[in-house]
C-alpha cells in the first residue's frame, strides 16, 4: 500500500473536475492573482461555470493575458 494521505488524494481527484480552461490556466500559472491551486482543490463545484465564478472569471473561459 502507498503511504498516501486520504485528504491529500482527495485534493488531487478533486482538481481532475476542473473546468480545461482553468487547468490550462494553472499549467501557464495564469491564475487570477490570490486564487491557488490548494484552494481550487478543495470541493470545487461541479459546474464549470459555477468554478470559474468562485475563482471571479465571469464568461465561459480564462483569457489568456
Amino acid at each position: 500500500r502507498e503511504k498516501i494521505d486520504n485528504s491529500y488524494m482527495c485534493r488531487m481527484l478533486n482538481l481532475t473536475t476542473l473546468a480545461p480552461d482553468i487547468v490550462a490556466a494553472i499549467l501557464d500559472e495564469a491564475l487570477p492573482y490570490g486564487v491557488g491551486v490548494h484552494e481550487l482543490a478543495i470541493s470545487p463545484p461541479v459546474l464549470w461555470e459555477e468554478q470559474r465564478e468562485k475563482i471571479g472569471v465571469v464568461g465561459e473561459a480564462i483569457q489568456p493575458e
